[in-house]
């Protein structure tokens, strides 16, 4: 091939690869920017106009009460971090109305900064209520910027006595997430009682493997729930897994490997593996619980997110049926642990 025509390929590779990048951001653009308006007309649905007296400073209530599908922990969780982070920078009080699907207090009570609000003294009336909801989808630093600058200046602009936020905003992975973490939570004695049992059993120094299938498996319930796989590619996909779980055993022969996923069935399979542990329990995703769960429904989900914390490091599977779970992710910032995906 001539320089010319080389030059050329390289050119249109180029051009090519920054259209697809380009229309990439917008469909997340277009996608987060739908999403927020949906979230707010759906938390609209639950406001009235009304002249309710409200006292107090002004305070920005995060909302997790079941107006709008939150996601799961990991999307709740860095929304939260990063709605406190913005309220903490310009010194306006912050507050979390978590009651759904469960009491966030049944398993995280405030540690050094007290979050929490009665359901009473949240006002669903206007004008003194402004709602916010603000999605993001793809999580890049260029997002990450714009979603900090709008929130805090929809904030600063409020006239509201109370401005309720349900967004899964992630900039505070960028900030000192460790920090923010701490300062809002800890451990209930109940759910510190479930994790000592657990560490118990696993010891003080072990690894954690994470892989979310959705419903590539067939086998889990989700708001993103797909078409399961045929059955020889779910084998194939089982397969390929448990090679990277050994793989791993054998890069740290001496630790055992903590397994987390949203599939039963990959859980059994690895669960043979030796070195390997699974903490039992329920596996849920929080917008699909059912109505009737109870405290142990959910135990697990929180037992799970401190134990993979406390791990020496933490991995991820990747590949193309597995979802980049933000569940691992989130958890390795709490203690700033090493996190690494391992892509097949």
């Amino acid at each position: 091939m001539s320089n010319v025509l080389v030059r050329t390929h390289n050119f249109i590779q180029r051009n090519v690869q920054r259209t697809l990048l380009a229309n990439r951001y917008y469909n997340w653009y277009v996608f987060s920017r739908d999403l927020s308006r949906k979230w707010e007309e759906e938390m609209e649905t639950h406001y009235r106009e009304g002249r309710k007296a409200v006292e107090g400073e002004k305070a920005v209530v995060f909302l997790c009460n079941g107006f709008v599908e939150n996601g799961g922990w990991a999307d709740r969780l860095k929304g939260i971090l990063s709605t406190y982070m913005v309220c903490k920078e310009m010194g306006v009080a912050f507050r979390l109305l978590f009651t759904s699907p469960f009491s966030l207090t049944d398993y995280l009570v405030p540690n050094s900064y007290d979050w929490r609000i009665f359901p009473e003294d949240v006002v669903f009336e206007h004008p003194h209520t402004e709602v916010l909801a603000l999605e993001i989808g793809d999580e890049t630093a260029y997002q990450a910027q714009k979603q900090y600058e709008l929130l805090r200046q929809r904030i600063a602009d409020s006239e509201a006595s109370q401005i309720h936020v349900c967004t899964n905003a992630h900039f505070c992975y960028q900030a000192d997430f460790a920090a923010l973490f701490h300062e809002l939570f800890r451990p209930s004695p109940r759910l510190m009682g479930a994790i000592g049992r657990q560490l118990e059993i696993l010891g003080k120094d072990y690894i954690s493997l994470s892989a979310r299938f959705i419903n590539s498996l067939g086998d889990f319930a989700d708001t993103a729930t797909g078409e399961p796989l045929p059955p020889r590619l779910r084998e194939r996909l089982i397969g390929q897994c448990m090679e990277q779980i050994e793989l791993l055993h054998r890069e740290h022969p001496e630790k055992r490997i903590l397994i987390n996923s949203d599939s039963v069935t990959f859980l059994s399979e690895a669960q043979r593996i030796e070195g390997t542990y699974v903490v039992p329990g329920h596996i849920t995703h929080l917008d699909v619980a059912p109505a009737e769960a109870n405290y142990q429904f959910f135990e697990k989900t929180f037992v799970d997110f401190f134990l993979i914390a406390n791990a020496s490091a933490i991995y991820r599977l990747e590949t193309l049926w597995l979802r980049k779970s933000g569940f691992p992710y989130a958890a390795s910032k709490i203690h700033r642990r090493p996190f690494h995906s391992i892509q097949f």
